[in-house]
């Protein structure tokens, strides 16, 4: 479950290393998914793949915004801790998960991911992360129809 945030108390450099972490995260839980479907189809593999590399390009994007706009500011600790906003609820994925399971919990993940940066931008007030976030929160609306579309192609 995601920690409760209060934006209005975060500085930039704080909200962009926030989302940094959730990104790496996001890869990170794309490459678990991956593993889970290893002994399925080799697409489903491969398609989760891709996923995480979509998730590392969103983290390299915050990284060369934050040091566009901050330079080399110290970073928060946000790195440390895990925002579990595209994390998925391990004790309800069993290891063994079906096809179906994995690209529910891939969905669920990209809401709210949605919903994070959604929330941020009602806080966040310089316009350069509001436009990053403005595009992260499309991107991961656009991760949802590829999740659809691939569902469908599977017939799940």
């Amino acid at each position: 479950m995601a920690l409760e945030l209060d934006f209005a108390k975060l500085s930039g450099t704080d909200v962009l290393d926030m989302a940094i972490a959730i990104e790496n995260e996001a890869e990170i839980y794309y490459e678990q998914l991956a593993d889970w479907v290893s002994d399925g189809d080799p697409e489903v593999r491969k398609f989760f793949g891709r996923m995480a590399g979509l998730e590392r390009r969103h983290h390299d994007q915050i990284v060369a915004e934050r040091e566009r706009l901050y330079g080399d500011a110290p970073k928060s600790n946000a790195e440390k801790v895990s925002w579990a906003v595209e994390m998925p609820d391990f004790d309800q994925v069993p290891n063994d998960a079906t096809l179906l399971q994995a690209f529910e919990v891939a969905m669920e993940s990209e809401t709210r991911a949605h919903d994070f940066y959604a929330g941020a931008l009602d806080y966040v007030t310089d316009e350069k992360i509001s436009a990053l976030f403005e595009d992260l929160m499309r991107a991961e609306a656009q991760h949802k129809k590829l999740l659809r579309e691939e569902m469908n192609r599977h017939q799940l």
